[in-house]
């Protein structure tokens, strides 16, 4: 008899610790989903190694919602406080709050523009889509815990009333996190469906400084009678890998623009103003070593002058080209942007920048290659 009621007393006690740990593991969950909520708050795309940041964020939630899903399989039959109703509370109301924030941050993503941020813009779309995924599944779990809670209290007459009040609120805000994340992954596909034109920067970014690199050296050349030929043929590769370049990328954006639309980014059009003047510089370059090229054409042997006016007209060919390819890019991704109103304003100084960078490029083409012809005339070419 002693023995079982020491065995009963054990029960007693082992029961009473095992219902004050579900009360304590309710407590630390809130305080774990207070903890996430108030980081994912924090965060912000507009910060160094942000999709780092984000996707510790998301394994954060992860283990968070496994501890959810742990807590609610290992529960036994208890009674149910008003301690615990107010945790199942608090946190449909976390989960509603972080359906909210991931909506805040597709905003943010939208808006990036700084170029050294192109692989986070990338990276963003994949985390994003992850986030909403986690914070949606733990939304599941805080639902299922309140379903199991119902099930497993042992007071639920008296704590009718307080349980119907809870699974309202519960339903409710984990109506409106389920909303939030629709719309969040609906955002997400957009923003994949429109391509920021940021994506071109790196290869614009280039090409500009591949073109000053180019300007350099056609201001660093002095061509006399017998350099005028190699010296030439030397710009020529350049520009002719220039061309091949920013036709590659004209290719791209025409491609681009037949499956999507574009949202502009601010320092695209920088950057393509950029080039049309740095065209116009190596244009007026190319007018000056036409000139020097008749007045040396005298003195000079029939061979390397030959090699040197078509080297010189195959230079204003290509970089006419090059011209054209960039207005021709510059149209396309104005005609195909989603926030051409937002944009207009910067959209019509880069078109009037480049229109005339691009007369007056065509202008000194023009002048060199007639130059170049009265050579050839001249001198029997």
């Amino acid at each position: 008899m002693k023995n079982l009621m020491k065995f009963s007393i054990v029960l007693l006690l082992l029961s009473a610790i095992l219902r004050a740990d579900i009360h304590s593991d309710l407590q630390n969950l809130s305080t774990q989903g207070n903890t996430l909520s108030t980081e994912l708050s924090a965060f912000t795309f507009n910060q160094e190694s942000s999709c780092m940041k984000l996707g510790t964020l998301n394994r954060s939630i992860e283990a968070y919602t496994a501890a959810i899903k742990s807590t609610t399989e290992a529960m036994t039959s208890f009674s149910v406080t008003e301690a615990d109703l107010t945790v199942l509370d608090t946190l449909s109301l976390l989960a509603r709050n972080m359906g909210t924030e991931s909506l805040r941050l597709t905003a943010e993503l939208n808006s990036i523009e700084d170029v050294a941020e192109l692989f986070e813009y990338r990276a963003g779309l994949s985390a994003m889509l992850q986030l909403s995924r986690d914070i949606g599944t733990m939304a599941d779990r805080i639902l299922e815990m309140s379903d199991r809670i119902l099930i497993m209290a042992n007071n639920i007459r008296v704590m009718a009333n307080r349980i119907l009040i809870t699974q309202q609120i519960q339903n409710s805000n984990i109506a409106l996190t389920q909303a939030s994340i629709l719309t969040t992954q609906q955002n997400m596909v957009l923003l994949s469906d429109s391509l920021s034109s940021i994506t071109y920067n790196l290869t614009l970014g280039q090409i500009v400084s591949d073109t000053d690199t180019l300007a350099g050296a056609l201001n660093a050349t002095n061509l006399n009678n017998d350099n005028m030929d190699s010296e030439l043929a030397s710009l020529e590769t350049q520009t002719s890998a220039l061309l091949v370049k920013t036709t590659n990328l004209l290719l791209m954006v025409i491609e681009n623009s037949k499956n999507m639309s574009h949202y502009i980014n601010s320092d695209t059009l920088t950057m393509l103003g950029d080039i049309s003047a740095a065209n116009k510089a190596l244009a007026l370059s190319l007018e000056t070593y036409a000139r020097t090229i008749e007045q040396l054409a005298p003195l000079t042997q029939t061979p390397v002058l030959s090699t040197a006016t078509a080297s010189m007209l195959q230079l204003t060919k290509d970089i006419g080209v090059m011209s054209d390819r960039i207005m021709e890019m510059t149209k396309d991704i104005s005609i195909m942007a989603d926030n051409i109103g937002l944009m207009a304003d910067n959209i019509v100084a880069t078109q009037d920048i480049q229109t005339n960078n691009i007369l007056f490029t065509e202008a000194s083409l023009l002048t060199s290659q007639s130059i170049m012809i009265n050579v050839i005339k001249n001198f029997g070419l």
